[in-house]
Order: C-alpha cells, then sequence, then structure tokens
C-alpha cells in the first residue's frame, strides 16, 4: 500500500502550502511512535500543529491504524487506532500506521487532498518505518522529460 500526495507538473503555492503543513504532521507523528507512548498523545499532539496553521477543521480522520496479516483490514483493533478517544499504550512488535490527511475544497486555492502514509513496526526504543519511499515536492511532483 502506498499513498502519497503527488502533483503533474507543478504545485502552486497554495498548493505547497498545505503539502507542507502535512508533511510537517506526518513528521511529528513518525517521531512520536514509539514504546510507551498513548494513541490519544499522538492525535492530540498532531492536532495542536493542524490547529496552529489553522486546518484542524480540513482534517478528514485519524492518524493511523493496526495492521492485520492478510491485508490492512484483517486484524485491524478499534483500539489501535491513533485517535483522541483511544488510550492504547504503544509496544515493540506492533505495526501502525501513520497517515495525516487533509482536504481543502474545490474552489478554494490549494484545493485537493494532501496525504502521506507509511507503515511502522514499533521496536524496543522507537520505531521502524517500512515504507521506504520518498515523500515531499522534491520526490513527488512528476514533470515531463
Amino acid at each position: 500500500m502506498l499513498e502519497r500526495t503527488l502533483f503533474a507538473e507543478e504545485a502552486s503555492d497554495a498548493h505547497l502550502r498545505y503539502w507542507d503543513i502535512n508533511l510537517e504532521v506526518y513528521r511529528a507523528g513518525l517521531a512520536l511512535i514509539r514504546p510507551g507512548a498513548r494513541c490519544r498523545d499522538i492525535a492530540d499532539r498532531l492536532n495542536e500543529i493542524y490547529a496552529g496553521h489553522g486546518v484542524l477543521d480540513k482534517r478528514t480522520f485519524g492518524y493511523g491504524h493496526s495492521f492485520g496479516v492478510l491485508c490492512h483490514y484483517y486484524g485491524r483493533e478499534a483500539g489501535l487506532e491513533l485517535r483522541e478517544d483511544v488510550d492504547t499504550v504503544l509496544q515493540p512488535g506492533m505495526v501502525v500506521s501513520m497517515e495525516p490527511m487533509i482536504t481543502i475544497p474545490q474552489g478554494q486555492p490549494g484545493a485537493g487532498g494532501y496525504r502521506e502514509h507509511d507503515i511502522l513496526v514499533v521496536t524496543a526504543d522507537g520505531a521502524r518505518n517500512i515504507t521506504g519511499f520518498p515523500v515531499g515536492p522534491e520526490a513527488n511532483i512528476v514533470r515531463k522529460a
């Protein structure tokens, strides 16, 4: 599964602003995923970042979830969602996603969806990102050759 913000040819200043905000939340989320972190605390901290930029109301859902063995729906547990109402504490061996997303309505400058999605394995001292695909405008604005 790979979900990334992607533009063809160019992105406007408004698009880049929203993309940068979402990347800030994404990077903060990656840093927050570690053993002992509580799901609700991660969500609260990421909400603060969006709110600081005035876009919390553009957030569409939680920040991540668990994964199952057969596909991301089998084994997905409501008790391991990165949301404000989940008290679960992360432990080594858990597999979770970090996937912040904001949506700017059609007709507004920067209209579109902004989402970065990675899968992480919680380790004894942090988390290992197993996605291995670049993020951001430098890597994901596709231009003609």
